[in-house]
């Protein structure tokens, strides 16, 4: 074991951690710590890293192609100490370079023939500004055209090159001038410079896309691109930033097809692993004074990295240039390794392609790839599989791999060039067993790392007894959209931490401090480039007559409690991701599932956006009204002398329902906040006057008492009653109704009246669920529960019984399958006249409101 035994000070460790938290990237940071890659390496050499805790990990991530010969390589610190003990001075701008000359001719004696100016640079961003300096100068022209899913960095000449309009939002780019054709399709470049002749100065192109996903074009691409922008008087600059050096098999990838550019530029390895440094290449004719005059840079060119540049050529060129012969070597005998792994785990991984020691992994983005609905699909759904892995192969495996910036499915398998057989095999046997869990769908297999197990080092062996899917049940697959179907998303999240289980049935494994975290590194692992939401289901509701609908269920990695402790404008910001994700899978209504509606304020915090979106709250209240009404009648209780008090009666469903209620009880009890009472709390007495406003003509004795009189009248006579204080609200009640957003239970068993009958709406229940073992006087049922027509399934019960369904939800459904979309429910003001609608829809759809309202008795 080569000796990694530098170890840093505590301090320095503590105060190097939270100064990058705090003041470097703390966005980057947080998404790195979420997934338990925000690992601190103290020293390296070769291939391995040391990390702080003492243990080693192999590094095939390689920097983006920057190690050519691993971490800290003796023949470059050897070519940096000669600068130092020579007292060569290192900045002598503005003087000539003549350590530059001398790397100058070397880069020009091993690149393609005619590449003979060379203008050095200190980043392959910095190369590719030069290259567009350079073609505009000599053509005249100011276009320049790239490809899709290109990279070619983050400077602004650069980033408008770049192919991912997701990486150039919000900077201005692409600026004026810029264009992209497909990548690897040789007709489309034709078809571009044809349809614009004299507009573009440049076609810049990678030989293999790195970033896009280790993209390899088609056989003799290269050849008729070079025929294409020679016939068009267009250069053709290859961005060689990533893929030169040696990196394919040969010293520049181009020399596969025998290509000379007009320009090349080069980076990455030219530092040796141990200095910024970069380079252009060009033909000679391109070089006119426009651009040499008036192009100069403080640091490129410098003594030290020349000197070092000189050493990556000197290494490259050893023994006949051995080093690159052996890329060639173990670079197929690594493709070869993985492309068995990858027939191995046919669900897992999609492809294996590259050159060299460029190779990707692509994993699957198949939702329904562990067989049924799962995590792990909506992960790989989401294209974060490669996130996943890259963390368990760190932190259980000691094996560094990446996605690739842009190609998020694809796991960068890009070593030093002087990486061993024996640790190309290592990594596949490491990544072997990451397939294995994920073609199970072992969380704990896979994740378990993340909330402290199979941490120590080495994959720690699962008997099967304790894999995900031998133990508990599984999910249906994903349902396919059918054609004629309506089409419609609906945002859920987890209630509590026991119905996060029913998400994924191998949630069971893990206890409920376990699952916390794991929701909230979830949640932490979001960015703007990747939102917290995902689909967690899918199905299809099937009517006996009236077509059917297909839905996406938009999953959030928060619980009721968690989306309330969210600042509001990262609870309305995730909520409103999850809605966008629904529409553009094309949803035309989105409802606003469980506390997705209570934090953006019943809907209206979102805005305009591209659907029709509802908070399901009309159906619930309709189906709460009919279950009141319904369980009253069997047990022969005449609504109409009965105190009903309603919990959350100034909230949107709680005072929509006690409207509704109104004509036909005896008296109300409206209980509100804490603290809130009567005229001190303007909502309530607002509830109040629309309560008595409703019961004028109907057939209960609140509606006898409220004829010709006023709210004080009524409130004097104990018709209408406020409380602050639920227990004291529910006391004397015949009827409860509980309906607020409190994430908790509100009332105790012993609070109720006797044979008290309590609808509880709310979702977590604001009734406990014990109720029944302690109160056999008391029916305790859910309102807002509704059952699916026969033959409709999501194969997710969010804790329900099969065949059941939120009423929120089946609102979106009702709205989907009518068209009726103008009965949203959306704010804190429900129509009357809507409920009503939504109730006649459900029975014409097959929707029962209360048949299966009880399935709570007896818990």
């Amino acid at each position: 074991m080569t000796d990694l035994s530098f170890r840093p000070s505590t301090t320095s460790q503590s105060t190097g951690r939270d100064g990058f938290a705090e003041n470097v990237n703390p966005e980057l940071y947080r998404l790195l710590s979420a997934v338990d890659v925000d690992i601190e390496y103290v020293s390296g050499k070769g291939t391995e890293l040391l990390d702080a805790s003492g243990r080693t990990h192999l590094d095939f991530a390689g920097a983006y192609g920057a190690l050519p010969f691993g971490h800290n390589p003796e023949n470059i610190w050897r070519a940096m100490d000669a600068v130092r003990h020579s007292g060569e001075a290192v900045f002598v701008q503005p003087s000539v370079l003549y350590p530059a000359g001398e790397l100058a001719r070397r880069l020009v004696s091993v690149a393609p023939a005619g590449l003979t100016r060379v203008t050095f640079v200190n980043s392959g961003a910095e190369a590719m500004e030069v290259v567009i300096k350079i073609a505009r100068a000599a053509t005249g022209r100011l276009g320049i055209l790239s490809t899709t899913n290109s990279f070619h960095g983050k400077t602004l000449g650069a980033l408008s090159a770049t192919g991912n309009i997701k990486y150039q939002a919000g900077f201005g780019a692409p600026v004026q001038g810029f264009d992209s054709v497909p990548f690897g399709d040789a007709d489309a470049l034709e078809a571009a410079l044809v349809a614009a002749p004299g507009q573009f100065a440049a076609f810049v192109v990678e030989p293999i896309q790195g970033e896009g996903g280790v993209v390899v074009p088609p056989d003799g691409y290269l050849t008729r691109v070079r025929e294409i922008c020679t016939e068009h008087g267009v250069l053709l600059a290859l961005d060689e930033v990533q893929t030169g050096l040696g990196r394919t098999g040969t010293m520049f990838a181009c020399e596969r097809e025998g290509v000379v550019p007009d320009v090349l530029a080069l980076a990455k390895a030219l530092g040796g692993g141990m200095l910024p440094s970069g380079a252009v290449l060009s033909k000679p004719e391109w070089m006119g004074e426009s651009f040499a005059l008036r192009h100069t840079s403080t640091f490129a060119g410098n003594a030290l990295t020349a000197r070092v540049g000189i050493a990556v050529l000197d290494e490259l060129a050893a023994d006949g240039g051995a080093v690159i012969s052996r890329v060639q070597e173990v670079g197929d005998l690594l493709a070869r390794e993985l492309r068995r792994l990858a027939a191995e785990y046919p669900t897992v991984v999609s492809d294996v392609r590259g050159r060299g020691l460029l190779l990707g992994v692509e994993l699957t983005d198949d939702i329904n790839f562990v067989g049924r609905q799962s995590i792990l699909g909506s992960v790989a759904d989401q294209e974060n599989l490669a996130v996943m892995m890259s963390s368990y192969l760190s932190q259980v495996e000691g094996i560094r791999l990446a996605p690739t910036m842009f190609g998020a499915r694809v796991l960068r398998v890009e070593p030093p060039l002087t990486v061993t057989e024996s640790e190309c095999m290592r990594l596949v046997e490491a990544l072997g067993r990451a397939c294995a869990f994920a073609a199970a769908g072992d969380l704990a297999g896979l994740i378990g790392h993340l909330v402290g197990r199979n941490r120590s080092g080495g994959s720690v062996a699962r008997t099967e007894a304790g894999r995900s899917g031998s133990t508990v049940g599984a999910r249906l697959p994903h349902t396919p959209v059918q054609s004629g179907d309506s089409r419609f998303g609906f945002v859920a999240h987890p209630l509590d931490l026991s119905i996060f289980e029913a998400f994924d049935p191998s949630l069971a494994e893990f206890s409920h401090p376990e699952r916390a975290e794991l929701l909230e590194r979830f949640s932490s692992a979001t960015s703007e480039l990747k939102p917290a939401s995902y689909i967690i289901g899918s199905g299809r509701i099937v009517t006996e007559h009236d077509g059917a609908a297909h839905g996406n269920l938009i999953g959030l990695p928060f619980t009721s409690k968690g989306l309330l402790t969210l600042p509001p404008h990262a609870a309305v910001a995730a909520v409103g991701a999850a809605a966008n994700l629904a529409f553009e899978r094309g949803a035309t209504v989105v409802g606003l599932g469980g506390y997705s509606s209570v934090v953006t304020a019943n809907g209206l915090a979102l805005g305009s956006m591209a659907g029709v979106l509802t908070t399901g709250n009309s159906f619930t209240a309709a189906a709460s009204i009919r279950a009141v009404h319904r369980v009253c009648a069997e047990r022969g209780i005449d609504l109409g002398v009965v105190r009903v008090t309603v919990l959350g009666a100034a909230g949107a469903i709680g005072r929509t329902i006690a409207r509704a209620l109104a004509p036909d009880v005896g008296a109300i009890a409206l209980v509100g906040r804490p603290g809130e009472q009567g005229r001190v709390a303007p909502k309530l007495w607002d509830a109040a006057g629309e309560i008595v406003d409703a019961a004028r003509g109907g057939a209960g004795a609140l509606a006898a008492a409220a004829d010709g009189r006023s709210v004080d009248d009524l409130v004097a006579g104990g018709n209408i009653e406020f409380f602050d204080d639920p227990a004291a609200g529910v006391a004397r009640a015949q009827v409860v109704i509980a309906a607020t957003s409190a994430p908790h239970s509100l009332i105790d068993a012993a609070d109720l009246g006797p044979d008290a009958i309590v609808c509880d709406v709310a979702q977590p229940p604001n009734i406990p669920h014990d109720v029944g073992l302690t109160r056999p006087d008391v029916t305790v049922f859910d309102g807002g529960i509704v059952s699916m027509p026969a033959g409709s399934d999501f194969g997710l019960t969010f804790g329900l019984a099969p065949g059941l369904t939120y009423a929120c939800m089946a609102e979106t459904m009702l709205l989907s399958l009518s068209g009726e979309f103008e009965l949203r429910s959306i704010g804190t003001a429900l129509n009357g006249a809507n409920v009503r609608r939504l109730g006649v829809l459900a029975d014409r759809y097959g929707f029962e409101l209360a048949e299966s309202t009880r399935w709570r008795e007896g818990q």
